[in-house]
């Protein structure tokens, strides 16, 4: 072999081994720490692109420079393809090709965009070149490449490389590009995408764990779960037994544990979260229980019938994964702890699956936690933040974007929080199917600071963790706001909060240091307000105050409702659709006006049905009532001696953050999808008259 393709095949070796590479020697320390919050720099990611590790892609962040630095290794000798698009189709694309030229060896990138029409046609080769060569090499086998582009060039058809998710387009072909003959370039099926992150750091396993003889792996799993057909959506909960840990350990990271006992088995579990259990929070509770739920295979969650009370206690997550998660590992200054003599000893797991095409799964799935007994500098927690899963949650259908807000408010936060604060490491955002935009948002002293996590392209099916370069750090007396904006524009009735995918959720799982007695803080309108609302004042053999308590405290409407009004609710369910179903067994659907009298003996689900959600102006002051009214907050504490009381307040008013205006003037002016629409010509149009209005701009100032 010659020396210069064993050289090659070492330094390829090394970077997907160890996880990394350098562009320079400044990368020495990974992170800074500025007031006691931490600022992570210098970090480095790498994905396997592929399903069998033929493409792999490096990256890093120079803010300074406005700089994204790049590096493919790919199993071809000719072209590599990359992309950045917003839905993950080419069409809509910001592309660069790239090759090692046979004859010549030298490194190429070609600067292109998709083609709108048609939108399976060949990439267009931009007018502007904006990605840049830095080195490049190719074997007898790989090409391996490294070139850079500026975080937002200016460029109409380059898309600026935000925090929001991408979907990353990858290509690779047998021969290298010719040039002017774009449409010959042939991929056959070395294509794809994957949904991620460019300003995550994301911690990966082989960059936390130094020493591998001191990880201890722990793996929590269901054993033989059966969803049946029937089932569109099941929670599944499991209570696990700690290992013997005599002393404290620290949890560094988790991951998934899908079980593959189907080929849709991934698709049907949505989400998967691991609690501590407090097992002494309720007077009168046998601790010999927990050992027998613990050789127990599990049962329904939720359920006032089938799951014990003292399974509430089992609320502070420790892990949480949902689809398109990798799980999550910590830096190397902050651990979860676990185990010793006053840790928590029992653990409930819980597993969401969504079935929605009715199939029969067998599921094993679960979670790995990764601890180590060398214990880190900080104690980290996990808590809950958003909006509390009630029926009060309401997105209206027929809807291009619908926003609801929860709030972690001054009740929790002074209460609770450190007079230092607490320093948020990592936040992941869940919603379900109508899903849009979500965003946590921090405010303090009447201001709002810059968002801790903004997602402008959320999809629910790629729902990662947003690791924070800069640590955020909330002081006692801040606001947490989770803002969440839906879609619903095929949508015939009103959506709900619930645990369905189909019904909605606006949560934020939020990883923390120090670790506080604290599981969750959320908001929901309040009840007798939500159905005020709408005009509505009274239902038959049931007062305000007996709803208020069915909503918060999940009770039985048989025990406040005689028999002649129950038999209204009854329905016949043959024949009905899945959703049909959800809104039959929905309690707005089994609530009947009595007051007023113009909408009586209509269930409240009839009459939302009936309101003019079409009219934008209605469905525009529904939705600010709802987001600058009242909320009641929830403090949730996992110590039992604290109790905090829930609260009714309004809305902050502070100053709303502004991003600061982008430089890149045809940003202002043109959509940049009107440009890939008609193409080079229009943009060197639209290219002179910017010219010609500066030039006349110019001149009228000097006159």
């Amino acid at each position: 072999m010659a020396p210069r393709v064993l050289v090659f095949w070492v330094l390829t070796f090394a970077q997907l081994y160890f996880g990394h590479c350098s562009f320079g020697a400044d990368h020495l320390k990974d992170y800074v720490v500025d007031s006691g919050s931490v600022h992570h720099k210098n970090w480095m990611r790498q994905e396997m692109m592929d399903p069998n590790g033929l493409y792999w892609l490096q990256w890093w962040i120079n803010v300074d420079e406005n700089d994204v630095h790049f590096e493919v290794t790919v199993n071809t000798r000719g072209f590599i393809g990359l992309g950045f698009s917003k839905d993950g189709r080419m069409s809509k694309a910001d592309l660069v090709l790239l090759w090692v030229d046979d004859r010549t060896g030298q490194a190429n990138a070609l600067d292109c965009h998709g083609s709108q029409y048609p939108s399976n046609g060949a990439p267009i080769q931009d007018d502007t070149q904006n990605y840049y060569i830095v080195n490049g090499t190719q074997n007898l086998t790989h090409t391996n490449i490294m070139f850079k582009r500026k975080i937002e060039t200016c460029d109409p058809f380059d898309i600026p490389l935000t925090a929001d998710s991408f979907k990353i387009l990858w290509s690779f072909g047998d021969e290298d590009p010719v040039h002017g003959s774009l449409d010959r370039i042939g991929h056959g099926q070395n294509r794809g995408f994957k949904s991620m992150h460019l300003y995550s750091p994301m911690f990966q396993k082989n960059s936390v764990i130094k020493d591998e003889s001191a990880i201890q792996k722990w793996d929590i799993t269901v054993n033989n779960v059966t969803v049946e057909p029937s089932m569109d959506t099941l929670y599944w909960c499991k209570i696990v037994q700690l290992p013997e840990l005599t002393k404290k350990h620290h949890i560094i990271g988790y991951e998934a544990l899908i079980s593959r006992s189907g080929t849709s088995n991934a698709n049907i579990v949505h989400r998967m979260t691991l609690f501590e259990c407090q097992s002494k929070s309720f007077s009168g509770s046998d601790s010999s229980s927990w050992d027998i739920w613990v050789r127990s295979s599990g049962t329904i969650c939720n359920s006032n019938l089938l799951t014990p009370r003292d399974w509430d206690s089992c609320s502070t997550p420790v892990a949480v994964w949902s689809p398109g998660s990798k799980g999550q590992f910590l830096p190397s200054h902050a651990g979860i702890p676990m185990g010793g003599s006053s840790g928590v000893k029992y653990y409930m797991l819980e597993i969401h699956y969504d079935n929605p095409n009715g199939k029969r799964i067998v599921d094993s799935s679960g979670i790995r936690i990764h601890y180590t007994h060398h214990l880190r500098s900080n104690d980290a927690g996990i808590l809950v933040s958003g909006v509390s899963i009630s029926d009060t949650q309401l997105i209206p259908p027929g809807q291009k974007l619908y926003r609801n807000v929860g709030i972690c408010g001054p009740s929790c936060s002074s209460e609770m929080f450190p007079k230092d604060g607490i320093k948020i490491i990592s936040g992941a955002l869940h919603s379900h199917e109508a899903g849009r935009k979500m965003s946590l948002r921090h405010v303090r002293d009447d201001k709002e600071l810059k968002r801790i996590i903004e997602e402008d392209n959320y999809d629910y099916r790629n729902q990662q963790t947003h690791q924070l370069i800069n640590e955020t750090v909330i002081m006692p007396g801040d606001y947490l706001i989770t803002d969440c904006a839906y879609e619903t524009k095929r949508r015939k009735r009103p959506t709900f909060g619930g645990y369905s995918t189909k019904h909605e959720m606006c949560l934020s799982f939020i990883t923390y240091y120090p670790k506080i007695e604290m599981s969750a803080c959320y908001s929901m309108t309040p009840v007798r307000e939500f159905f005020e609302m709408f005009g509505v004042y009274q239902f038959y053999s049931l007062n305000m105050t007996d709803v208020e308590n069915l909503f918060l405290y999940n009770g039985n409407l048989n025990n406040y409702m005689p028999n002649t009004i129950a038999s209204k609710t009854k329905q016949n369910m043959e024949n009905m659709t899945q959703d049909d179903i959800i809104y039959a067994e929905s309690l707005l659907n089994k609530l009947f006006i009595s007051e007023p009298v113009e909408f009586h003996d209509r269930s409240f689900l009839s009459h939302l049905i009936q309101l003019p959600w079409h009219e934008p102006l209605f469905t525009k002051r529904v939705e600010q009532e709802f987001i600058n009214g009242k909320h009641m907050t929830f403090c949730s504490v996992s110590n039992d001696s604290i109790s905090i009381p829930s609260e009714i307040i309004k809305f902050p008013i502070f100053t709303a953050f502004v991003k600061p205006a982008t430089t890149c003037l045809n940003y202002l002016l043109l959509d940049n999808r009107e440009l890939r629409s008609k193409g080079s010509t229009h943009v060197a149009n639209f290219t002179l008259s910017l010219f010609l209005i500066k030039f006349a701009f110019r001149n009228t100032v000097l006159l």
